[in-house]
C-alpha cells in the first residue's frame, strides 16, 4: 500500500514524471532482515544481564551505527563498552556466519533498479561486516558502488553517507531516489536532499518520507521503474 507524498519529486506518485539519475539504498531492514536480528541480539544480551531498553530508547537506537548503540547498552549495564563491544559483534558475526534473509521482492527490485541506473548501498555497518552482507546476496554485484561508516565522516542519521553514495555514483542528490526502512536512515537520506521511498521492517518505526511501501513488492513501484530511462 502506498502513502501519497504532498510535494516532492514524487508528488505524482505512483506515476511521477521523474527518473532517478541515480539511485542509494539502505542495507540492513531493507535489503537484508539483519536489522531484526541485530535488534534481537542487542535485546537477549540485555536480557541476560537482566536488562531491558525502554520502548523510546529502542527506537531511538533502531539504524543507529553500532559504536552508539553499544555505549548505550554499556550505559545500561555499567559495564566496559570494550567488553560490550566484543560480546555483541562476536554474537552478530555467529548470527551472520549462517546466512541472511532476504525480505520481501528485495532482489527482483534491486535488479530492476540496476538495469536502468546506477544504484549503491549505504549502510552504518563497518566495511567487513557490510561485504560481508554484499557477498551473501545473490545480486550483491549489481551495485556499483557502497558506502559503510568508515567511508563518511559521519553516520546516519547525519546525510554523509547519502552524500557520499550519489557522489560515488556521479549524480547530485537532488536527482538522486533513496530507499529506506528506519527513522534514523530516513532522516539521513532527506538530510541529504535526496527524494524518499521508505519501506519499514520493524514494529515501533514511522520513517518520514515522499513515499511509504508495506514491501519492495509493491506493483506500483514495480510498474513505474520500467518507465524510468535507461541512464547507464
Amino acid at each position: 500500500m502506498t502513502t501519497p507524498a504532498q510535494t516532492s519529486r514524487l508528488a505524482a506518485w505512483p506515476t511521477p514524471i521523474w527518473t532517478p539519475r541515480a539511485v542509494v539504498v539502505d542495507c540492513d531492514g531493507l535489503l537484508v532482515d539483519t536489522e531484526a536480528e541485530w535488534v534481537g541480539v542487542q535485546d537477549s544480551y540485555l536480557a541476560s544481564h537482566g536488562e531491558a531498553l525502554d520502548a523510546a530508547t529502542r527506537r531511538e537506537l533502531t539504524g543507529r551505527s553500532a559504536e552508539t548503540v553499544i555505549r548505550t547498552i554499556a550505559d545500561v549495564l555499567d559495564a566496559d563498552p570494550q567488553r560490550v563491544a566484543e560480546d555483541l559483534v562476536a554474537l552478530h558475526r555467529a548470527d551472520l556466519g549462517r546466512g541472511v534473509r532476504l525480505l520481501p521482492g528485495v532482489e527482483e527490485t534491486v535488479r530492476a533498479i540496476a538495469a536502468r541506473v546506477p544504484v549503491a548501498v549505504a549502510s552504518n555497518s563497518p566495511r567487513d561486516l557490510l561485504d560481508q552482507k554484499l557477498a551473501a546476496m545473490p545480486f550483491g554485484d549489481v551495485f556499483d558502488a557502497s558506502v559503510a561508516i568508515e567511508d563518511a565522516p559521519a553516520p546516519k542519521p547525519a546525510p554523509d553517507m547519502y552524500l557520499a553514495g550519489a557522489r560515488l555514483l556521479g549524480a547530485d542528490p537532488a536527482d538522486a531516489l533513496a530507499f529506506e526502512d528506519s527513522e534514523t536512515g530516513a532522516q539521513a537520506a532527506a538530510g541529504a536532499g535526496l527524494a524518499l521511498i521508505a519501506v519499514p521492517s520493524l514494529a515501533g518505526q514511522h520513517p518520514v518520507a515522499d513515499v511509504t511501501l508495506a514491501s519492495l513488492e509493491d506493483a506500483d513501484l514495480r510498474g513505474w521503474i520500467e518507465t524510468w530511462e535507461i541512464t547507464r
